[in-house]
């Protein structure tokens, strides 16, 4: 097989063979050229799914990507890896490079040691190499097709970097089938006012015409957002948008808007999973609520409810669409849901920061399981 035919996952299992290293990691730029996201791994196992989103500047691979220099360490520390994933693995040191595209940084390849090693000449050597060969593969025009185009237009949806808002500590996933892209969504963005809406969807269905549908949806809520900060009327009126321009297609969506000081929280469901809690002092668990209202596209007319949620300081919550917890093919768990919503919130953290809390979901909750449905993930802490 050719290095050109391999996918980016065998191509950085090929890397770290070549190098002889224990592990071996790529990123890429998101669209805001703001944040690196991970895009495939080596030696982790599925864990590296929920690796840290790592903004220009920050950490290991963000240093890398700032500077546009090979970066070597040789001891690790929560300060200069903010990758959890990789940290727990045991990594003991780290070679960098950025993937270039003349004088544009695409992203960052990195291997790693469990045990001490100086990485060499020859290794950066072999390490920018493989690096090349990425952006070649990157910057080649490849031929469009319904999959290509529903990722990537659910990709150009999905903030992968969210914004900064003071008070509030946000992280954010996002991980495609290995199938068709379904409609899955999060968004999360501030109003007039200084409310900050946080919202998780999934249009039901997989491929392009989900995806569409999503974009559809995402923009109008934002735009019933606008006119009103209520979440049940702001759901109530993308209920009857959804009903009489997409017949046929249902959506469920978590909307909960939250005004400074963010000492509570409103919430509408619809059909939706309610969010998972961990507040201090208190074990991490789904939060209860009397009634979950209908999912979108089924009657207009029902009545949508919220519900207002203390939200003090050092408070967080996880919402996440079903492909986090659901049943995959082959499991042969009695109770799969219970058992992983229960490991889930056995990693869930009041005291820990949003993206670490994010990768450790991610990784108890699919461990090295192939995706047969998307899932979004995104935490909000309320921090000082």
């Amino acid at each position: 097989m050719s290095e050109r035919s391999l996918s980016f996952a065998d191509f950085v299992e090929q890397v770290r063979s070549n190098l002889s290293s224990d592990t071996a990691s790529l990123l890429l730029m998101d669209e805001s050229r703001t944040v690196l996201e991970p895009a495939a791994s080596a030696g982790l196992g599925g864990q590296w799914r929920g690796a840290t989103h790592v903004r220009l500047g920050r950490g290991f691979a963000g240093r890398v990507a700032e500077s546009g220099q090979p970066v070597f360490l040789d001891h690790i520390t929560p300060e200069s890896v903010l990758n959890p994933i990789l940290r727990d693995s045991g990594v003991h040191s780290l070679l960098g490079v950025p993937v270039e595209h003349g004088d544009l940084v695409l992203g960052v390849l990195h291997v790693g040691s469990k045990t001490p090693r100086r990485f060499d000449d020859h290794d950066r050597e072999l390490l920018e190499k493989a690096a090349a060969e990425i952006a070649q593969r990157l910057t080649r025009t490849n031929g469009a097709d319904d999959h290509t185009a529903a990722l990537a237009l659910q990709r150009s949806l999905l903030p992968a970097a969210p914004p900064l808002i003071e008070g509030l500590d946000v992280a954010v996933r996002y991980l495609p089938s290995a199938g068709d892209v379904g409609g899955d969504w999060y968004d999360i963005f501030t109003l007039p006012g200084g409310d900050v809406a946080l919202v998780m969807g999934d249009v039901q269905g997989h491929g392009l015409r989900s995806a569409v549908v999503m974009g559809r949806l995402r923009s109008a809520l934002r735009a019933y957002a606008l006119e009103t900060h209520e979440p049940a009327e702001i759901l109530r009126r993308l209920d009857r948008k959804l009903t009489h321009f997409e017949t046929g297609t249902l959506a469920t969506v978590a909307l909960a808007i939250t005004r400074p000081p963010f000492d509570s929280v409103t919430l509408s469901l619809a059909g939706h999973p309610a969010p998972v809690l961990a507040r201090p002092g208190e074990q991490p668990a789904e939060l209860e609520v009397e009634e979950r209202d209908l999912m979108l596209g089924v009657d207009p007319e029902t009545p949508r409810t919220q519900v207002e949620i203390p939200f003090p300081v050092g408070t967080a919550l996880g919402f996440y669409t079903d492909g986090l917890i659901d049943l995959r093919p082959g499991t042969k768990l009695v109770t799969p849901r219970a058992y992983r919503m229960q490991a889930i919130c056995g990693r869930m953290k009041a005291d820990q920061d949003a993206e670490t809390i994010c990768s450790r979901m991610v990784a108890v909750a699919l461990g090295d399981e192939e995706l047969t449905d998307d899932v979004a993930l995104m935490v909000v802490r309320h921090e000082r």
